[in-house]
């Protein structure tokens, strides 16, 4: 039992130090790191809602458009700048050579735990900017919109994780998921919420996870719209699936170093 307790021990302290020096590397001297991405976020935001007001789509169901918006851009690019973010991890595998007890997987677990902290507190922090500035009203339910938030995270980290290990059989990839990214964005609610899809296309639509946590996010923000079409245990289901997978894939990834 002592065993298996030091065990627990040694390998939370081994994480801890990644996800400081990943933080460190990440955030940058004067946290650089961190006006960049609240840069990249408020230009998506702007032009996004921009785009929304002159397409005539306007405000839906008495939701604030700019919060609106941001509430599908801060859901997707959490998902999406962690996907890239840990699907980058062997690459920075080097930094860790001197360090036998760091496994690829420490890292991309510290790559994501990073990521998602930082953009939670991105995310909140634009909310009240927003709140501030009269822009939007106060935020309905806001511990549950930050579990959305995280769980839109997780399926970054555990993405991630799937794609680290595939880039290194197939470097072909890459390009690849950038397109498919592109394609996500526009099929997971960043502009749009379930009731303008026409209902001809929902069979279609719906399989996307991102799509029901995009439209619970909009309810539990602004509280004048029901996620009716949204399902928040499918989303649940897609994350435990991308946790398996993530951890077949990353483990079969460690037996071909092992043997090679």
């Amino acid at each position: 039992m002592n065993d298996a307790l030091n065990a627990i021990d040694n390998q939370l302290r081994v994480l801890s130090a990644v996800t400081f020096r990943e933080a460190k590397a990440r955030l940058g001297l004067n946290f650089v790191g961190v006006w960049t991405e609240f840069g990249r976020l408020s230009i998506a935001i702007g032009i996004f809602s921009v785009i929304r007001y002159f397409t005539g789509s306007g405000i839906h169901r008495g939701m604030e458009i700019i919060p609106f918006i941001a509430t599908g851009v801060l859901m997707f690019w959490m998902f999406r700048r962690t996907l890239l973010f840990v699907s980058m991890t062997s690459m920075s595998a080097e930094r860790y050579a001197f360090f036998p007890q760091v496994t690829m997987l420490d890292i991309a677990l510290g790559r994501g735990v990073v990521n998602i902290v930082l953009y939670v507190v991105l995310s909140f922090a634009t909310f009240g900017v927003f709140i501030i500035a009269g822009v939007s009203g106060p935020i309905y339910r806001p511990a549950y919109v930050a579990m959305l938030l995280i769980v839109s995270g997780f399926y970054g980290l555990f993405g991630g994780i799937i794609f680290n290990a595939l880039f290194a059989r197939v470097k072909i990839l890459r390009p690849v998921l950038q397109v498919g990214l592109r394609i996500l964005m526009l099929t997971s609610g960043v502009f749009f919420v379930i009731p303008e899809i026409p209902y001809s296309l929902h069979g279609f639509a719906l399989w996307n996870p991102l799509l029901h946590l995009n439209d619970i996010m909009r309810q539990e923000y602004f509280g004048k719209y029901s996620a009716d079409y949204a399902d928040f245990g499918y989303a649940m289901r897609w994350l435990i699936g991308l946790a398996l997978f993530a951890l077949i894939f990353e483990r079969a990834a460690r037996k071909r170093k092992d043997v090679g």
